[in-house]
C-alpha cells in the first residue's frame, strides 16, 4: 500500500485553514492508502484527531532542512507528499521534487514559483497558463477538486429549499484574528428577524468579547472545536451564513444555504470573486475594513431580496458526488510499456469504441483484419512508438507516435472503463517524457476543434496551440510540445 504524508502546520498565528483542509484529504485517502500527518511541534495539536497516525517535525527544523528531514523518515522513492501552506514553494518544492518524491501542492496564491508534480487550486475560473511551473504538472482547478470532509461531500448530493431566514450560522476560522464574530454578531442582533445566531469558534480563537455578549443575550449560542458531524449539524439547522470566502464557505455551500460572504485575507479573494460572479453569495467584499454598521447595513440589503433559491440552486452546480473518486484516481499508479503484436485485439477493441471513432477523423469503423495487418506492419517500423499505458497494473490506453520529418504525431486512446478518471493529461505527460528520452522533434496532436475535452487534456498536459488547420473536412487544431525541460 503507498504511503500519503498529509503536512500541514496551524497555529494562532497563523490560522486552522491549511490543518482543516489537509484533516479532510486525509479522510478522502485513509482506507485506500496508508496516510501520516506531518506538522511542526508548535502547531496546535489539539485540534488534530487522536485517531491520526501523527509525526512532529521538531520546532528547530527549519525550512531549509526539512527536506532533508523528511527523506531520513520516509521513503522517497515511493511515498507522496501532499504540502498546504504557503511556504512550501519554491526551493523547497524543487528539492523535494528533485531527490524522488512525488508531490501535490495545495495553491490559494497564484504567485509563487511552484515546482510541484500536481498543484490543486479549487477557486474557479483558473486556467494553468495563471501560474509559474513546469510544463509536465499536472493542474487540478474549480470546485470539482474543492477539498471537503466526508460528510459535506454528501451533503453536497442532496437539494435543499430555503424560504425563511431566521437562524443564522457565522464563522470566521480557527483564529479571527480581526474578531469579526463579535461583529458580525453585534450586527445580527438589531435585525428583528433573526431568532438564534450558532456561532462557531476555532480552536485558536482568543477574544472574549462574544463570551460576554452570549451571556446576555440568548439569542447566541457558541460552540468551538467541534468535530465534523456536529459541525455540519448545526449548518443544517441555520437558513442563512456569515462566514469568509475559505473553506469553510464550500463547507456552507455543500450544506446549501443563502450566505453572505467576503475575505479579509489575499488568499480568499480568487474563491469570492468567482463565487460572486456566479451568484452562489451575497457579496460583502473586504470584510477586513467592516465596522458593526457595515455588517448591518449588508444584513439587511440581503434579508431584502425576495428569491433566495437561486443561491442554493447555483451552488448545487458548483458541486458533486465525486470530488473523492477524483481525489482517488490522483493516485493512481501509472506505466508503460512497448506494445507487441499481441496487443493486436485489445488496441482493436478500444480503437473500434464509438466515442474514439467519433473523434477520430476517419469515423467509420474497423475491420479486425484490416487492423492487425496495418498494425504488424507498423510495429516493424522504426518511425513508430506504440506505449500502452498500465494504470494500477491493468490495461488502460495507447498512446502512438508516428515520427515525421519535422515532428512527431500524438494519438491517444483510452478503454472506456478508464474514462471519467482524469488520466489523460497524466497518461500524456507520462508518455510524452518517454519519447522525449530517445527522440528530440516536437509533437504535434491534431484535435477536432469540437472535442474539447481532449483540448483540454493536452492543455493540461503542457501542450499549447501551435495553429488552426482543417483534417478531413473537420475544423481543426494542432498542439504542440517542444519539450518538458523549461520550468515555465
Amino acid at each position: 500500500m503507498r504511503t500519503i504524508i498529509c503536512r500541514a502546520d496551524g497555529n494562532a498565528s497563523t490560522g486552522l485553514g491549511h490543518l482543516y483542509r489537509m484533516f479532510a484529504l486525509y479522510e478522502m485517502y485513509k482506507g485506500t492508502f496508508n496516510v501520516l500527518f506531518v506538522t511542526k511541534e508548535d502547531s496546535e495539536i489539539k485540534v488534530i484527531p487522536e485517531s491520526y497516525n501523527l509525526h512532529l517535525i521538531p520546532n528547530h527544523i527549519t525550512l531549509n532542512g526539512e527536506v532533508e528531514w523528511l527523506s531520513n523518515q520516509f521513503n522517497c522513492n515511493s511515498d507522496i507528499i501532499i504540502a498546504d501552506g504557503y511556504q512550501f514553494v519554491g526551493n523547497y518544492q524543487k528539492n523535494l521534487v528533485n531527490i524522488g518524491f512525488y508531490l501535490m501542492y495545495i495553491d490559494d496564491l497564484i504567485s509563487e514559483p511552484l515546482f510541484a508534480n500536481s498543484i490543486v487550486n479549487h477557486a474557479q475560473r483558473l486556467n494553468r497558463n495563471l501560474f509559474n511551473a513546469p510544463k509536465d504538472s499536472v493542474f487540478l482547478l474549480g470546485t470539482k477538486y474543492a477539498i471537503l470532509r466526508p460528510l459535506f461531500l454528501e451533503a453536497a448530493k442532496n437539494k435543499r429549499n430555503i424560504e425563511t431566514i431566521d437562524t443564522v450560522f457565522v464563522c470566521f476560522g480557527g483564529a479571527d484574528a480581526l474578531d469579526l464574530t463579535t461583529m458580525a454578531s453585534n450586527a445580527l442582533l438589531q435585525c428583528n428577524p433573526i431568532k438564534t445566531i450558532h456561532i462557531v469558534l476555532g480552536g485558536a480563537y482568543k477574544h472574549n468579547s462574544i463570551f460576554e455578549i452570549a451571556s446576555e443575550n440568548p439569542k447566541i449560542k457558541i460552540y468551538q472545536n467541534l468535530n465534523e458531524l456536529d459541525l455540519i449539524t448545526i449548518m443544517k439547522q441555520c437558513n442563512f451564513a456569515i462566514v469568509p470566502s475559505s473553506t469553510i464557505l464550500y463547507e456552507v455551500c455543500c450544506v446549501k444555504m443563502p450566505v453572505l460572504s467576503g475575505y479579509f485575507v489575499e488568499n480568499q479573494k480568487n474563491i469570492y470573486n468567482a463565487f460572486v460572479e456566479d451568484h452562489v453569495i451575497y457579496d460583502g467584499g473586504d470584510f477586513s475594513k467592516y465596522t458593526i454598521h457595515d455588517f448591518k447595513t449588508a444584513i439587511k440589503d440581503f434579508l431584502k431580496l425576495s428569491n433566495f433559491e437561486t443561491f442554493t440552486e447555483n451552488q448545487a452546480k458548483l458541486f458533486d458526488g465525486n470530488i473523492k473518486e477524483r481525489f482517488l484516481n490522483l493516485m493512481l499508479s501509472i506505466d508503460l510499456r512497448k506494445a507487441t503484436i499481441n496487443d493486436s485485439k485489445l488496441i482493436f477493441d478500444w480503437s473500434n469504441d464509438d466515442l474514439v471513432r467519433q473523434n477520430s477523423f476517419n469515423s467509420e469503423k474497423l475491420i479486425f483484419e484490416n487492423h492487425k495487418k496495418w498494425f504488424t506492419e507498423k510495429l516493424q517500423e522504426s518511425n513508430q512508438l506504440f506505449l500502452i499505458a498500465i494504470v494500477d497494473n491493468k490495461e488502460a490506453g495507447l498512446i502512438r507516435f508516428n515520427i515525421e520529418e519535422k515532428n512527431a504525431v500524438i494519438g491517444i486512446v483510452i478503454s472506456n472503463r478508464f474514462r471519467g478518471k482524469q488520466l489523460a493529461s497524466r497518461l500524456l505527460i507520462a508518455s510524452s517524457k518517454e519519447y522525449f528520452k530517445t527522440n528530440t522533434l516536437p509533437i504535434f496532436a491534431y484535435i477536432k476543434k469540437e472535442n474539447s475535452a481532449s483540448i483540454k487534456a493536452f492543455q493540461n498536459a503542457g501542450y499549447s496551440l501551435f495553429k488552426d488547420t482543417r483534417v478531413n473536412e473537420h475544423e481543426s487544431v494542432i498542439y504542440q510540445l517542444e519539450n518538458y525541460e523549461s520550468n515555465t
